[in-house]
């Protein structure tokens, strides 16, 4: 087995005991199930558990690849330049994030998700009104959909 990135495989196998640990033993243990609920609190607990789990094992399998593989990928990243459109794009982007933040803590919910989308996409290139409000309607109202009519839940 060759190791080719040895933090990836480390990491890996630590995320996967980890998730197997919450998934069976803490999550049961510290959500409480009610007999009248439709669906359970440990529902989303248990699916953000199952998917870390399923891509800690594809990290895994990522990490042991074969030797000529590895050659590919080290020639792949040597070719690898950032230019300085990329990087102000990465820092105009975690700005959007953070000031949506702010506006989630310290405003609306909505307003947040509203900023953060439409930010997004702006600072992405998208330069068609039509596609950004078309995107942050539908986002919108689907989030909308799943936490309000689906799950049942309120947020804000």
């Amino acid at each position: 087995m060759n190791i080719i990135n040895k933090s990836d495989f480390i990491a890996s196998i630590v995320l996967f005991f980890m998730g197997v640990l919450f998934y069976f033993i803490i999550i049961p243990r510290e959500i409480i199930l009610e007999d009248k609920a439709v669906l359970g609190p440990d529902l989303l607990p248990n699916i953000c558990i199952v998917a870390i789990t399923i891509l800690s094992i594809i990290l895994f399998l990522k990490s042991v690849r074969k030797k000529d593989k590895l050659d590919q990928i080290d020639q792949a990243i040597k070719k690898t330049n950032f230019s300085s459109i990329e990087v102000k794009r990465v820092f105009f982007l975690s700005l959007n994030l953070l000031v949506s933040i702010l506006i989630f803590v310290y405003l609306d919910v909505l307003t947040s998700a509203i900023f953060l989308i439409i930010g997004s996409c702006i600072v992405c290139g998208l330069k068609k009104m039509w596609v950004i409000a078309s995107l942050s309607s539908g986002l919108i109202l689907l989030a909308y959909f799943l936490l309000y009519k689906v799950l049942g839940t309120a947020v804000g």
